[in-house]
């Protein structure tokens, strides 16, 4: 399958205020391979990147402004994909839903 950037976007952004307080900025597509974009949230302030594997589940990498890879996830669903971006990037205890 291949990936497909709206349909991603469409996904991760449903929720728009959870989507905007990760402060996305420089959204770019990588040539129908992924989708990476950069964030300013609480916890995370550097790049996420969105890939799809064979499987038809994502995997995800958090990326700090270095370049490196300081997290990875794999075998994210599509129904998981928004929450486990904000749980790592923004989330606090406090917020409510």
């Amino acid at each position: 399958m291949e990936f497909n950037v709206s349909e991603t976007l469409q996904v991760i952004s449903h929720n728009k205020p959870m989507y905007w307080s990760w402060g996305v900025t420089d959204l770019t597509s990588l040539n129908g391979k992924g989708l990476v974009f950069k964030v300013n949230g609480h916890h995370h302030k550097g790049w996420v990147l969105i890939t799809l594997d064979w499987t038809d589940t994502y995997n995800v990498d958090i990326i700090n402004n270095k370049g490196e890879v300081i997290q990875h996830y794999d075998m994210v669903y599509f129904d998981m994909l928004s929450e486990l971006i904000d749980n790592r990037i923004e989330r606090i205890p406090e917020y409510q839903h």
